[in-house]
């Protein structure tokens, strides 16, 4: 039996949303994948839909238009620790990206509601422009490690950047709001280790 996985289906979403999920014949969801449909309000199985369960474990709370941001808040917890992560290993190589990094990844890695995310308010709901293709540090060993470690970053920052603007797009006008702000610190984020990379790149 195969189980989708949280993975599969934000790779799916990011890659061309959708508001209605057909479960494969043979196939279950994992407890993170039936988090993911329920938290952006996605339809799934023969009859399901989220709103259907709303008294079950797990279901989403809030508004009755937009996605549950505790699907963002589970988010940037993961992000931020990586991001700490790629701090730590910065320090000594790039000593700015590893302050940013350890500063931004810190406030995410311990954000209990959406409202921490915030730093400053939450301001409109204009949708930033979102990260582009991550950039590619030349194979050379010049090139220390780390920088190929922000390229991966930049990328996972990306891929989540992508599937929370298609998801702001359904959101209500609060929810909107606390999304584009998480976003442009993200893509600010997303910037510090292009142009880090890129550095690097014409250095050797």
């Amino acid at each position: 039996m195969h189980y989708v996985t949280e993975d599969e289906l934000r790779k799916a979403f990011a890659a061309a949303p959708f508001g209605r999920y057909e479960l494969p014949e043979g196939s279950r969801l994992t407890p993170g994948a039936r988090q993911f449909l329920i938290d952006f309000r996605i339809a799934f199985g023969p009859e399901a839909s989220p709103r259907a369960e709303a008294g079950s474990v797990g279901a989403p709370r809030g508004t009755e238009d937009g996605c549950e941001l505790g699907a963002l808040v589970h988010d940037a917890n993961l992000l931020g620790a990586g991001l700490r992560l790629l701090a730590r290993r910065s320090l000594g190589v790039d000593n700015s990206v590893a302050r940013e990094a350890e500063s931004l990844g810190r406030r995410w890695q311990v954000a209990g509601s959406p409202q921490d995310l915030v730093l400053g308010g939450e301001g409109d709901a204009t949708a930033p422009e979102l990260p582009p293709q991550a950039p590619a540090p030349p194979f050379d060993a010049g090139v220390h490690p780390v920088y190929f470690e922000m390229s991966c970053a930049h990328a996972q920052l990306g891929r989540f950047a992508h599937a929370w603007g298609r998801a702001q797009e359904g959101a209500g006008p609060q929810e909107a709001r606390v999304i584009a702000a998480w976003l442009r610190e993200l893509s600010g984020m997303c910037e510090t280790l292009r142009a880090s990379v890129e550095r690097a790149g014409r250095e050797v």
